[in-house]
């Protein structure tokens, strides 16, 4: 695949898809309670660690020890709302680490396009956490995986992988989960806030992975062995962090889970003018003192380009960055599942997705379909193959020049769409055919964590996506990893290429 293609697809899979939002938030892709609590043993008071703010006491459970609702930044809370994060206050004495902080302000029960919306029950604009999770031993020098949550930028938070992470962090890691502003608190922009940034939500996690650096030796961690990682909306903040100046330095791997292109993200002038439409002639203090709850958005629209934004933090979108060399150049693993959306997905949010099948290649329609061997097959394959396959391949091929770069397609026994790997990556799935899959994945990153090459004894080995033109990949499913050198699916996705060029 050509780097042309990048181009080629922003205009058509942005738009075709402007109405779906991201909804994955955490492992399971089902749960994202503020106050879900480790499921299984009882807790104990755990081991005290100094940070640079104060000593943290944490709980422990026989299995892992975990450090909950630790803040890396202070409260972005009135002048500080739409600011960059600063430092966390120290305390004196010794702080209780034993329960999750608050996730950041957001909808309940969001539904798009909605006149009325509640605030979640619990969520705040003092939300700047992060939990830290490791295994019960003394083992020191960990790799470290910090965790970004999905959500469409506009909801989820942290804890959702903070009380999943046993069976993953078991096999020898570090796991730190984030929470970070979200909606308009997170990424927003307007006339009267001059300062040239809008991803505020971005700085957050970098202000994180500092908190990293910082503090995470006295937690086991190795600070010098980071993988940044997410999905959806936690594997666009990944892409962007590797195409933002700001973050340099602070992670050496990167993990994409199912993340589409941000090719048609805002310009930090449309930022502004959408800003000024919504709240039109406010000076600085009068946005900052609005109620929290008037800042929430039943329309903003990651995939129409509301978050991430081009600014001073972002200088470009990270399918630019990565088409033209311009990302960090460390390992990366990224991929997608069978079947992301459905066309239930679609409607949910306004489109037609039949009427989006029958439009796409205009004249070369027909020859499109024909690439897919029957309607059928198109009907079923192609938004998807639009969405995520086709971009995946081609951040695949353009990063593979530059560094180790594995690409998945994931598929289970039941479900297989968006987010649907994030439980076999946390190995939560203990029973039933898929138990063995769910080994082989969380092991496969665990591995990839540790050494930047996803290599297990005992499993396939996965083949890297270099100089075949990104299309080589591990299937993930239930009969178990199978090496691919070449995507079975090249011919399709190029006719879709041509069509969309």
């Amino acid at each position: 695949m050509q780097r042309p293609a990048i181009a080629a697809l922003a205009a058509v899979v942005l738009t075709a898809a402007a109405g779906v939002v991201l909804l994955v938030v955490g492992p399971g892709a089902d749960d994202d309670s503020a106050t879900s609590q480790r499921r299984d043993a009882p807790t104990a008071l755990g081991e005290l660690v100094e940070t640079a703010s104060g000593p943290v006491r944490g709980i422990s459970d026989g299995t892992v020890r975990s450090w909950l609702g630790l803040p890396y930044a202070a409260p972005p809370t009135g002048p500080l709302r739409w600011r960059a994060p600063r430092p966390a206050a120290p305390w004196d004495g010794v702080r209780d680490a034993s329960a999750l902080g608050s996730p950041c302000l957001q909808p309940e029960q969001y539904t798009f396009g909605a006149k009325d919306l509640v605030q979640r029950p619990g969520s705040s604009e003092d939300c700047l956490y992060l939990n830290v999770v490791r295994p019960d031993d003394d083992d020191r020098d960990l790799p470290v995986v910090v965790w970004l949550h999905g959500g469409g930028f506009f909801a989820g938070n942290g804890g959702t992988a903070a009380t999943e992470a046993d069976a993953l962090v078991e096999r020898g890691i570090v796991l730190v989960s984030v929470n970070y502003r979200l909606g308009r608190l997170g990424f927003f922009a307007h006339p009267s806030l001059r300062e040239d940034v809008a991803n505020f939500g971005l700085l957050d996690q970098v202000a994180a992975l500092r908190w990293v650096r910082a503090n995470i030796a006295a937690f086991g961690g190795d600070a010098g062995n980071v993988t940044v990682a997410g999905g959806s909306a936690g594997a666009m903040s990944v892409n962007a962090l590797m195409s933002m100046p700001l973050a340099r330095g602070l992670f050496e791997r990167a993990i994409s889970q199912s993340a589409p292109s941000d090719s048609r993200a805002l310009s930090l002038g449309s930022a502004r003018e959408r800003g000024a439409e919504t709240f039109p002639g406010m000076s600085p203090a009068q946005l900052r003192a609005l109620p929290a709850r008037d800042l929430l958005s039943s329309t903003f629209n990651t995939l129409s380009g509301d978050a991430p934004i081009v600014d001073d933090v972002l200088p470009e979108p990270s399918a630019a960055a990565f088409a033209a060399g311009r990302e960090a150049a460390v390992p990366y693993l990224l991929g997608t599942t069978a079947d992301e959306f459905s066309d239930d997905d679609y409607r949910s949010f306004g489109v037609d997705p039949q009427a989006l099948r029958a439009t796409l290649g205009g004249p070369r329609h027909d020859t499109l379909v024909a690439a897919y061997g029957d309607r059928g097959t198109y009907d079923a394959e192609v938004l998807d193959d639009l969405v995520f396959d086709l971009p995946g391949i081609v951040r695949a091929a353009s990063h593979g020049r530059r560094a180790p770069t594995f690409r998945y397609v994931f598929r289970a026994t039941g479900y297989s769409g968006h987010g649907a790997e994030g439980g076999y990556v946390f190995d939560t799935v203990d029973d039933g055919p898929d138990r063995a899959l769910s080994d082989a994945v969380a092991d496969y990153w665990v591995a990839f964590a540790r050494t930047g090459r996803p290599e297990v004894p005992g499993l396939p080995r996965w083949p890297e996506a270099d100089s075949d033109g990104g299309s080589a990949y591990l299937s993930l499913a239930p009969r178990g990893p199978r090496p691919y050198r070449q995507d079975p699916h090249l011919a399709r996705l190029g006719a879709l290429r041509g069509a969309l060029s």
